[in-house]
């Protein structure tokens, strides 16, 4: 992403800096001017924290999970950085945020737009794997075949999902 209206904060690099280390994502930015930075959200491969998936299906029928920022990471990173530079100009690739309020407005409706391909679309916020809700559903066949276990992460990990 682009961030504009840097030129009068001086602590700039610092506070993004310090947005990044509290949330556990690691960034890449350099200056392209004197009123605007380049910053990239990388994903912490140790973590699993802010995870999503791609478009593709592996042989499994699962998504794959990959090395990229969810949704919801873009989310609380932009609100704390609008916490600190309400006035900041914000062009990701998917919306050009114009200030604090504009990005309040329309950051959810990014949630729906299509990351995924033409044949497979996938909205942003469905390959976010944080906050998803997971469930499978088991038979009392089931159940009984696999010696009564009730274990959620047991039938989770069995079902893959």
């Amino acid at each position: 992403m682009k961030v504009y209206n840097t030129k009068n904060k001086a602590n700039f690099v610092k506070s993004i800096t310090d947005i990044s280390n509290k949330l556990g994502i690691k960034i890449d930015y350099n200056s392209i001017s004197k009123n605007c930075y380049r910053v990239v959200l990388k994903k912490d491969k140790s973590s699993p924290k802010y995870q999503r998936t791609g478009f593709q299906t592996l042989k499994n029928g699962k998504k794959n999970k990959i090395n990229s920022i969810c949704w919801h990471g873009y989310k609380d990173f932009l609100t704390e950085l609008y916490n600190i530079y309400d006035d900041l100009r914000i062009f990701t690739a998917q919306i050009t945020y114009n200030n604090k309020k504009d990005f309040e407005l329309n950051f959810e409706g990014t949630g729906e737009k299509n990351i995924g391909s033409m044949v497979e679309p996938l909205q942003y916020q469905t390959a976010c794997l944080c906050n998803k809700a997971r469930f499978c559903v088991v038979s009392y066949q089931e159940i009984k075949e696999n010696n009564y276990n009730l274990s959620p992460k047991y039938w989770l990990d069995k079902k893959g999902v």
